[in-house]
């Protein structure tokens, strides 16, 4: 459980907000933040204006010492980079936290807390760039009257405003719906998504700005890669946390989709061996988290993807066109991820992940190409901005791309459903059952059982992504039982299953766009009004779709806001990358060469910030 646990801290493990000590994480998160300001306004000269202008003009002159990069981006970036670790602390953290206890008591709990500040970083890191620009007189991006504005700041604030939007949203989805313990809602996208691509704006500040081929400007500008690659990734937190609600095709597709971008930009940008550097970066960055989640705070251990073979690819590819253009290269990139790239993700799976995949995967073998390869273009396209280079590809080929991501990531969102079948559940009591208190101080009677079930027809499990039982929200870690086959439609679990408390359990199987299950106990919530579900004797039941029971508090009785908020998301959304796309044309307008000196198809240039 980690040292951090319930006793040591003096509460409860069912009230997230009653273990005081987690608070010192937001202390110090503030401590560090004044730490940082401290440190880099020793750094610069002093000023003899007064006030805040003296305050201001002395950070400015400190970060442009220590960073080696204009003080209107690099004082931007750091702000960015401390809330982005703040926000993505919270975030997984709180998965972790609903994943084991599941819902929150309050809504401004130290998590919650974490995120919304976190947030309000990222638009506050825009602003940063914006006065600072103004005051320096910043000869970059637009003008709005005496304002100036770095092409780079408009699309992160635009990403931090939105994120901070959905936080209010959010309460007002629970309140019409109640609670869905899903990542991929509409209100809990925009505040993921806001931390997950904000990243991009960021790196592109750096290279607005001009950062430096050597030293540590550089340093901190080709980091950027990292941090990139750890926001791509952060979508795939379900499959991460192993509770995930969504087709299973969707890891490997979101897989290729981060790699695409991520890989490819980062050695379009950083050259030699920058695929690389990226992934050993976001290793380092989500094995540090699951330390501190999965160990510190003793929560469930977040899994993570290893990215190590799709960069072996993508610097393969780059090695072996080395004398074609970068179009072919980027192409070759995504082909490779999407196929031996995947290959080594799924041997990982198996090593790692509680969900290893499976065979069954192979008929969607097309989309995670399709995805791979229009990922990659969007990758090559922002890498070379980022290196101070036009973009090769025109801007409608980058849209198209974009269109087709969204387009491919949409395509089975609706399309989860249930099979026609019947399970029978069958439970012995595995030693002495005992009473546990649950969350809302109830003495239930606990007590661990073994299960074999019967599946009719037989074959209803044939072909699938995985079969199994799960049980979840009854204290750390997560437990998954793998169903053994002991006859024509006959199963046994490994392993003894915890029920009572707060534990839920379920039968899970999943094939294609097939997601269904099976309750095997759950606790009563009176919250809701849901009565509860005991571990039976023999109990015979129909397939239904999981998410009936991943998200039993969830509740749609009324529609208007759920289209009101998802018109919001989409405008939002729509939003977002418009104006990251459009900051990143004009700053490969701004650095790159005038579009009549480049041959069509030539080879491109070594990066301007590169050494590679």
């Amino acid at each position: 459980m980690g040292f951090l646990n319930p006793q040591a801290l003096g509460g409860s493990f069912a009230v997230q907000t009653a273990r005081p000590l987690e608070w010192l994480f937001l202390v110090g998160a503030f401590v560090l933040l004044g730490a940082g300001i401290l440190f880099l306004r020793s750094q610069g000269k002093r000023s003899y204006a007064r006030g805040i202008e003296a305050v201001a003009q002395e950070i400015d002159s400190g970060a442009e010492r220590t960073t080696e990069v204009a003080a209107w981006a690099s004082t931007a970036v750091l702000t960015g980079i401390w809330a982005l670790l703040v926000a993505f602390i919270g975030f997984v953290w709180d998965v972790g936290w609903h994943a084991d206890a599941g819902r929150d008591r309050e809504l401004f709990t130290v998590p919650h807390m974490m995120i919304l500040i976190g947030l309000g970083g990222i638009a506050a890191a825009a602003l940063i760039s914006i006065w600072s620009a103004t005051r320096n007189k910043a000869n970059t991006g637009w003008r709005l009257g005496r304002w100036h504005l770095p092409y780079s700041s408009v699309p992160l604030f635009a990403i931090g405003a939105g994120a901070l939007l959905g936080f209010p949203l959010d309460a007002v989805w629970h309140a019409a719906y109640g609670i869905d313990v899903t990542m991929w809602s509409p209100t809990h996208l925009l505040m993921i998504g806001g931390a997950s691509l904000s990243p991009l704006p960021m790196w592109l500040m750096l290279s607005e700005a001009g950062a430096p081929k050597t030293g540590r400007g550089r340093l901190l500008w080709a980091s950027m890669a990292g941090v990139v690659l750890v926001g791509l990734s952060t979508f795939q937190l379900e499959f991460d946390m192993g509770i995930p609600q969504w087709q299973a095709f969707y890891h490997p597709l979101l897989i290729a989709c981060a790699t695409g971008i991520g890989l490819v930009a980062a050695r379009t940008a950083i050259g030699k061996g920058g695929a690389l550097m990226a992934a050993v970066s976001f290793l380092t960055l989500r094995g540090l988290m699951a330390v501190l989640v999965g160990g510190v705070l003793g929560r469930s251990l977040p899994h993570f993807p290893l990215y190590l073979g799709g960069a072996l690819c993508v610097e393969a590819a780059f090695l072996l066109l080395r004398n074609r253009s970068v179009v072919w290269q980027a192409l070759l990139s995504g082909v490779l991820l999407s196929t031996v790239g995947l290959a080594t993700e799924w041997a990982w799976t198996h090593l790692w992940f509680p969900y290893p995949w499976q065979a069954s995967l192979l008929p969607f073998a097309w989309m995670f190409v399709a995805i791979a390869l229009l990922s990659a273009v969007v990758g090559l396209a922002a890498g070379s901005v980022l290196s101070s280079r036009a973009a090769p590809i025109r801007a409608p080929i980058v849209a198209i791309c974009l269109v087709g991501i969204f387009g491919l990531l949409l395509l089975h969102a609706g399309s989860r459903q249930a099979d026609p079948g019947k399970v029978t559940l069958r439970t012995t009591t595995v030693g002495k059952p005992f009473l546990l208190v649950n969350r809302d101080n109830v003495p239930t009677l606990s007590r661990d059982v073994a299960l074999t079930l019967t599946v009719d027809p037989p074959d209803a499990t044939a072909n699938s992504d995985w079969f199994e039982a799960l049980a979840w929200q009854g204290g750390p870690p997560v437990r998954h039982f793998r169903l053994v086959q002991t006859g024509p439609g006959e199963y046994r679990a490994l392993g003894i299953i915890p029920t009572g408390g707060n534990w839920k359990s379920l039968v899970v199987l999943n094939r294609g766009d097939v997601v269904e299950g099976v309750p095997l106990a759950f606790p009563a919530d009176p919250a809701y009004g849901l009565v509860s579900i005991q571990p039976p004797d023999s109990r015979t039941a129909d397939f239904q779709p999981s998410s009936k029971f991943l998200m039993r508090e969830f509740k749609g009785t009324v529609v208007l806001p759920a289209i009101i908020i998802s018109v919001l998301f989409a405008l939002i959304v729509f939003a977002w990358v418009t104006s990251t796309a459009l900051a990143f044309r004009a700053v490969g307008r701004k650095l790159g060469p005038p579009p009549s000196s480049r041959r069509r198809g030539a080879r491109a240039a070594a990066p301007a910030t590169a050494t590679g």
